[in-house]
């Protein structure tokens, strides 16, 4: 569980979310456990270590990502691309 721990923690220092297939949950969490179980311990995981996760097929991809944190003092500015304005050109 700690490589893999190591593993997320690595790529998100690089990237914003890290995929992890199946082949290499079944090492933590082997597919005979039930998929409701076996998703609740994966996001058990997540949690313990502070991070999101995001399920597709369960038991084909788990992806994680930093959790945000949400304190009420915390500001969030949503980058906008800018636009430019067009001139508008004038009809004879």
């Amino acid at each position: 569980m700690r490589r893999l721990a190591n593993r997320i923690e690595t790529e998100l220092k690089e990237q914003d979310i890290c995929a992890v297939y199946n082949s290499d949950l079944t090492r933590v969490w082997p597919t005979t456990i039930s998929p409701e179980k076996r998703k609740k311990q994966i996001k058990r995981f997540a949690d313990k270590h502070r991070l999101n996760v995001t399920f597709y097929d369960v038991g084909l991809c788990a992806v994680f990502e930093k959790a945000r944190s949400a304190s009420p003092n915390e500001k969030r500015i949503l980058a906008l691309p800018l636009q430019k304005k067009r001139k508008r050109q004038r009809r004879n």
